[in-house]
């Protein structure tokens, strides 16, 4: 059978493992998202405080036009328990002064998994969070959306 061995050599490297290349803005983002972890753990609200910048807020998907501010966040970072989440699957934008971060955090007690998005601006030479948005992750997430309504009505089919 010619040509089994090409394909067999082929199909082991599709079949191998492949270890994703971190790139140096991801490993910066990694860095300050176990900073952000670390002060909350550790109960250290000035540290929390310079990740932060003023006006920053959370947004649920679960509660999307109800934001929870600063001070509330900042509450209940520091009451949290001391495990923290793994980060995975962290992809970075850099818009400039913006840097758009998502990522996949799974809780040490697997717990339901979370899709967070992180909007971190730039002061001078540090980042600070600015936004961050949050939503389930892992399987409860693959699901489709339901598909949105269009103002106006549907759109007629042309056939």
């Amino acid at each position: 059978m010619a040509g089994a061995p090409g394909r067999a050599a082929a199909q082991a490297d599709a079949d191998a493992v492949r270890t994703p290349t971190v790139t140096r803005l991801v490993q910066t983002f990694t860095g300050l998202e176990a900073r952000l972890d670390a002060s909350s753990r550790e109960h250290d609200a000035a540290a929390l405080d310079r990740l932060l910048l003023a006006d920053f807020e959370l947004r649920n998907a679960a509660r999307a036009g109800v934001p929870l501010p600063r001070a509330e966040f900042m509450q209940q970072m520091l009451a949290r328990p001391a495990a923290p989440p793994r980060i995975e699957q962290m992809a970075v934008h850099d818009l400039g002064a913006v840097a758009v971060v998502s990522f996949v955090s799974r809780p040490a007690d697997d717990a339901a998994s979370l899709f967070v998005v992180d909007v971190w601006g730039r002061t001078g030479d540090d980042w600070r969070l600015q936004v961050r948005y949050v939503g389930p992750g892992g399987a409860l997430a693959a699901q489709p959306p339901a598909p949105m309504p269009r103002a106006g009505g549907d759109l007629p089919k042309k056939y």
